[in-house]
């Protein structure tokens, strides 16, 4: 997003001029407004210029809602029979069932908010400068959004964990069907092969007594019996 790619440059270049600013002695401090204020405040000024104006927006300074991004984690089964593809998957709602509220997760949205803004070939120690400065201008605790993440990663393995019980338990029970299935099927099968077994020696049994009694029909020279269709 352009606006957010700007505020990452803007907010950049603030802490690059910052550190590398070295007034000569005796030199008189420049005479712009900004001179006096902290680093802090600049970083609030910009987030309030680079904002997107809305009606009800929330007061300078207060961390208003931000979109949710969510990312699906890949899923992990233990044999994939191909590529795997991440599910789609709510993520803010198996945090609330986790037990996390709106707060926290807004802390840690608005901590990849601000890492997405700022260029990739910034320097890691700048990344945190402008991250910790512009979450305190936000009014937002950096050791909160820590541990909002933690209860994040923690909420995950749960997560993971509750799926793969479900899941080998669905693939015990599926087993257990086959298995049984199975067991049925060498049954039947068995059964088919007793009941041809018993028409062919029930046929052969009657094909002989046939044989006998063509026998007392042809001593008496009378015609056999058309078989019924």
């Amino acid at each position: 997003m352009p606006e957010e790619k700007g505020l990452g440059s803007k907010l950049l270049g603030l802490f690059v001029e910052k550190a590398d600013a070295t007034p000569d002695e005796g030199t008189p401090a420049m005479s712009k407004p900004d001179s006096e204020k902290s680093a802090a405040e600049l970083v609030a000024e910009l987030a309030q210029e680079t904002a997107p104006k809305k009606a009800g927006a929330h007061p300078q300074g207060a961390p208003g809602p931000l979109a949710a991004q969510p990312k699906a984690a890949p899923a992990r089964p233990a044999m994939p029979s191909g590529p795997v593809t991440p599910a789609s998957v709510d993520f803010d709602a198996v945090f609330k069932t986790a037990g996390l509220d709106t707060a926290e997760l807004d802390r840690v949205r608005k901590a990849e908010e601000l890492l997405k803004s700022l260029p990739e070939a910034t320097p890691q120690d700048i990344k945190r400068q402008i991250v910790e400065a512009s979450l305190k201008a936000f009014g937002f605790d950096v050791q909160k959004i820590v541990g909002a993440a933690q209860n994040q990663l923690k909420a995950l393995d749960t997560f993971v964990r509750v799926n793969e019980t479900q899941t080998a338990k669905a693939i015990t029970d599926a087993q257990t069907q086959i298995a049984q299935l199975e067991d049925k099927v060498i049954s039947l099968r068995a059964d088919i092969t007793k009941k041809t077994d018993s028409l062919a020696a029930t046929s052969a049994a009657a094909d002989v007594r046939k044989s006998q009694v063509h026998q007392v029909l042809e001593f008496f020279g009378a015609p056999a019996v058309a078989p019924k269709s």
